[in-house]
This record gives C-alpha cells, sequence and structure tokens, in this order.
C-alpha cells in the first residue's frame, strides 16, 4: 500500500520494482493525495502488478491517505493476511518481501521493517531498537554487510519504525486499529508502530533491503515549509510522549528532538516560540499536528 502526493517519477520507480517482488503481491493499492495527472498517467501504464488507485479527493495528509488505504483494503480484501506500506520513494529488492514474511512467521511477530539504504548504498533511517548497543552500531556509516557482520543477520526486536516499509498482520490492523488521521505530516508511522509494538512483537530485518531516494529538494518546497513540517514533529512526539501509554518509550527522545530543532534553525525568538508552541499543543493541549 502506497500513499502519494505529487512524486510521478519516484512512485513509477517504486513500482517497477514491485514487479519482481517475490512472493508476488496480490494487489497494490495506490491512495492518491494529489490528483495531478503526472500521477493518473503513471497509473494508467500497464504494469504486471495489479493496481487499484483511488483519487482521495484531497489531500488527506500522510496518516489520513494510510488510514483511508488501509480501510480499503481490508473491506476490499477479505483474503488479505499482510499489508506491506511503502512510502513512494522507496525502492524494493525482490526478495524483500519474502524475507520479511517468513521473519514474521518465525518470530511470532506482527510488525517488521527492512533494511533501509540510502542513495549511497549504506544504512540510513534507523528504527527504534530495543538494543541500545544494536542503535548505536546501526548510526555507523556501513554497508549492509558489515552490519550483518556487527549485528547478525537474524531479525532483532524493535520498539518503532519509519513508515518506509512496514510489513503489519492482518491481526495487529483488526485489533490495533489503522494510522491515525489527525496526523497530518510526520510521526504517524512513528505513533503507529509504536502502537503495534506495545502489544505486540515487532522485528527489524537485516537481510530484507530496501533503498529509500526521496528527490531532490524533497524536505520541503521552501524553507518556511520544511520548518513548519519540523515543528509538527516536535508536536507529534511531544503528544505520543505525554498522551499516549505507548509513547512513553520516547521519553528519551525529547530533549534530543527539541535540541535537534534549535541546531537546524538556530536559537531564535520565532524558533523557541515554535519549540514551546509544539510541546505546549502536544503534551499539555493533548493534539497532534493535524487535529482538526
Amino acid at each position: 500500500m502506497i500513499a502519494t502526493c505529487g512524486r510521478p517519477s519516484e512512485l513509477a520507480r517504486l513500482l517497477e520494482s514491485l514487479t519482481g517482488s517475490i512472493p508476488p503481491l496480490h494487489a497494490v493499492l495506490v491512495i492518491d493525495n494529489g490528483g495531478d495527472a503526472g500521477t493518473a498517467e503513471v497509473l494508467r501504464r500497464s504494469w504486471s502488478v495489479p493496481l487499484v488507485h483511488h483519487v482521495a479527493g484531497r489531500n488527506l495528509g500522510c496518516g489520513g491517505g494510510l488510514a483511508a488505504g488501509e480501510r480499503m483494503a481490508l473491506e476490499r480484501f477479505s483474503e488479505l493476511t499482510h499489508c506491506w506500506i511503502l512510502d513512494d520513494d522507496a525502492v524494493v529488492t525482490p526478495p524483500a518481501l519474502g524475507k520479511m514474511l517468513a521473519a514474521l512467521e518465525h518470530e511470532n511477530a506482527d510488525v517488521a521493517h527492512a533494511l533501509v539504504l540510502d542513495g549511497s548504498g549504506t544504512l540510513g533511517w534507523p528504527p527504534g531498537m530495543k538494543n541500545r548497543a544494536v542503535q548505536r552500531l546501526m548510526k555507523l556509516r556501513q554497508t549492509p554487510a558489515e552490519f550483518r557482520t556487527r549485528c547478525g543477520a537474524d531479525p532483532l526486536p524493535l520498539d518503532w519504525a519509519q513508515g518506509i516499509a512496514l510489513l503489519v498482520t492482518r491481526r495487529a490492523l483488526d485489533e490495533l486499529g489503522l494510522h491515525r488521521d489527525d496526523y497530518w505530516v510526520r510521526g504517524e508511522d512513528l505513533e503507529f508502530s509504536l502502537r503495534i509494538t506495545h502489544r505486540f512483537r515487532g522485528i527489524y530485518v537485516p537481510l530484507a533491503e530496501v533503498a529509500h531516494l526521496p528527490p531532490a529538494g524533497s524536505s520541503g518546497g521552501s524553507q518556511k515549509e520544511e520548518f513548519l513540517k519540523h515543528a509538527a514533529m516536535l508536536q507529534n512526539v511531544a503528544y505520543t510522549t505525554a498522551r499516549l501509554p505507548h509513547g512513553r518509550r520516547l521519553l528519551h527522545t525529547l530533549l534530543p528532538n527539541w535540541l535537534r530543532f534549535f541546531r537546524t534553525w538556530g536559537v531564535k525568538p520565532r524558533v523557541a516560540i515554535a519549540a514551546a508552541g509544539a510541546f505546549w499543543k502536544g503534551a499539555i493541549l493533548g493534539r497532534p499536528a493535524g487535529h482538526r
């Protein structure tokens, strides 16, 4: 399942990579938050994977788009056993899905995340691991082979993961719910994966490799937009940590997240106001950044 908004080139690249997936996919559900002509053209092409294209009609945001897709998947596919949630700028390797499915079954887990590579072929975007020593090792610049030499090839337990390549079971969706649609941007994957691992087992699968290749300039259309997205992330982290029982495991990340915000944007009055506002709205008022 993919939620996309105005990135036809990246979407086409992902769909091309999915054509070789082993085992083959039953269906690929694309939630189109943008409704642009470029995305429609990509989805009109002849693909060897069966596509279900849903135009949202308006931008539902990250959480809303994923929730809509999950709801549609559960309604349309009674035989659904797993849902593979992918960023539209991901590129999968053919064996990745099979490795993740096998790991879920072997480990009796309900959510799995792949080993994610950046454009240079080294590890990037590490999830939140239960083992702090492994977490520190994941921050090293290294190839997948180097990581597996240090930490092994077996699945490793995790607390949370990004939505770049997240495989979840039908049981997790049925019993714990869908993505929250009030997390407009950034942090929806954090809350979703924490909710699952609060009750079920979550694993990182070092043998399943997926590249994450955001387009140039994807950090935002402007500095102002990226600043607002970063502030939204702070608000979502504050809300998740302070207001949700499964979010308490993020407590140790609060200070580093706020310090990173100041390092990125500088120690300025507007930055301090935004940081304080994010904490106030999220932790004290109990509102995620997409709250309406």
